[in-house]
């Protein structure tokens, strides 16, 4: 089975019914932008559909025998300098006899008391380089399933042992990413043997990203007023800087860029989202593409001229700043009711924004049904590389699009609702991803722009009879090649979903004076 025959299948196995065109535009809007919103009545499998979207972790082909036999005693230099495990299989390599039997001797006894605190003191390790040597601490923890955690440097929590700091060396020589492989020189005294070989790399990756949950899953609160609940704060009583969630979380997908990490924030305008969520929109929206790779403004934590020593039990000191990771995909559900606030054009401006509003009882009830297929992924799309969309994405766009876009928003501009250059350049790199994941036909292409129509350009609409009457009637006419709305049969046009929503839109207004493209 394939990738995309399994993504399909995961969700009919749950016993939901979606569409596969819905299934496909929610996969490529999410590649697309790493930040989508799931909108509309409760009860349709908004958030379903953001939980059972789920990344293979681990490609099948790491696991082999060549790589089984590679040595284990390795490590990845990481952007936060967060706690690791070296696997179990490793401790005779690190420990003598007398040490591996005390290590057992008291792995048992905490294990019989029940305690999954560290159950040895800091063991040092001397590392030698090219370029020097530097030293690592390792200790037993959590004696249930005994881990080997190894630290960059000495937590002051630890009284104990000498003090070591190997993240200067590291950072010096280094870049986050750089896998080292160890070998045993003498007792607590190791080299590195090789850097980045790629037997290696996939015996440490097989290893790390099995331990690891890509998927996190936070539920919004009406009290947010701040980003403290997803960012984190110092704590003044216990002098700690506190990591929520959603903060480690970022942490572990920065140590594992090779991996995508998903977040879903349920109920997400159960507060308003420019209180709680503006610094992550601010600062993913600052990324520009350089010769060097893609840069971007950092969040600030703290006002600290250095790291602060936090309440995480994986990450013991954290920055005074972070950048969002570009393998994080944040998706969005939200109600519209008289409890939620309504979004920001600034938000939408910034996601992709789907909407759950049709209920077909008789295909839930088991009810046959012709679905058009047309539009439906034939490869899965790559979450593995992060891809910022630019002008050079617009520029290869087919001139039949470049020109529609070019009227639709000239239209717009004579109404102030016109779009700007970022979303043209999002809704180019949409039909990109649909031409290697769906096909390069025209017709589909112009299927996808429809889609980028009722999830990019329009759902910022909103405003009485007197502004939105007069443009409405206008872009409908467009779309429709000239009809008239009362004569308008969105399945006979090129835009059907668009025309359905605008022309629902536009009954609304007629009837009540004032309309929300989202409801």
């Amino acid at each position: 089975m394939t990738e995309v025959e399994q993504y399909f299948k995961n969700y009919k196995d749950a016993g939901f019914y979606f569409p596969n065109s819905l299934l496909t535009t929610y996969a490529q809007s999410l590649a697309t932008k790493p930040f989508v919103i799931l909108s509309g009545i409760s009860g349709t499998g908004k958030t379903k559909i953001a939980q059972l979207f789920r990344i293979p972790k681990i490609n099948p082909e790491i696991v082999t025998n060549a790589v089984r036999d590679v040595n284990p005693l390795s490590f990845k230099v990481t952007a936060e300098f967060g706690r690791f495990n070296f696997p179990q299989d490793s401790l005779s390599n690190l420990l003598t006899d007398a040490e591996l039997k005390d290590w057992e001797t008291k792995a048992e006894d905490f294990k019989q008391r029940d305690n999954n605190g560290n159950f040895t003191n800091t063991y040092i390790i001397n590392v030698k380089d090219e370029f020097g040597t530097f030293r690592l601490g390792f200790y037993g923890q959590r004696a249930s399933s005994p881990l080997i955690r190894v630290r960059f440097f000495k937590s002051n929590r630890d009284k104990i042992s000498p003090y070591y700091d190997a993240t200067e060396h590291l950072t010096k020589f280094y870049k986050a990413g750089d896998v080292l492989e160890l070998e045993k020189i003498g007792d607590k005294s190791y080299t590195v043997k090789t850097v980045d070989n790629d037997l290696v790399k996939k015996k440490l990756t097989e290893f790390e990203i099995s331990s690891i949950e890509n998927q996190c899953f936070i539920s919004v609160r009406s009290d947010w007023t701040d980003n403290n609940e997803l960012l984190g704060y110092f704590n003044l009583i216990e002098k700690k800087y506190h990591v929520p969630n959603f903060l480690e979380f970022i942490l572990t997908a920065r140590n594992n860029p090779e991996y995508p990490f998903f977040v879903i924030l349920d109920e997400m305008n159960l507060s308003k989202v420019e209180h709680y969520f503006s610094d992550i929109l601010s600062c993913s929206e600052s990324r520009i593409q350089t010769p060097e790779g893609i840069t971007q403004e950092s969040i600030i934590l703290h006002n600290g001229i250095d790291r602060l020593e936090t309440d995480s039990e994986n990450f013991e000191f954290i920055s005074n700043k972070i950048q969002i990771p570009l393998n994080l995909y944040i998706t969005g559900t939200v109600n519209i009711d008289e409890s939620t606030y309504a979004f920001s054009p600034k938000v939408l401006d910034r996601a992709n924004v789907i909407e759950f509003n049709d209920v077909d009882l008789f295909a839930y009830g088991g009810g046959e049904i012709t679905e058009d297929n047309t539009f439906t992924l034939r490869n899965f799309p790559d979450f593995s590389t992060f891809t910022l969309p630019t002008k050079t994405h617009y520029d290869n766009l087919p001139d039949e699009i470049k020109s529609f876009l070019v009227t639709l928003n000239s239209i717009l501009k004579n109404y102030n609702l016109h779009f700007g250059y970022r979303v043209a350049n999002e809704i180019a790199l949409y039909i990109n991803n649909t031409r290697q994941n769906i096909s390069e036909d025209l017709p589909i292409l112009f299927q996808a722009l429809d889609y980028q129509l009722v999830q990019k350009v329009f759902p910022k609409l909103n405003g009485d009879y007197s502004t939105l009457e007069e443009p409405l009637r206008e872009v409908l006419s467009f779309l429709s090649d000239g009809k008239d709305i009362s004569n308008i049969e969105p399945e006979k046009t090129a835009f059907p979903n668009t025309i359905k929503k605008l022309h629902k839109v536009y009954i609304k207004l007629s009837k009540t004076g004032y309309a929300s493209f989202i409801e």
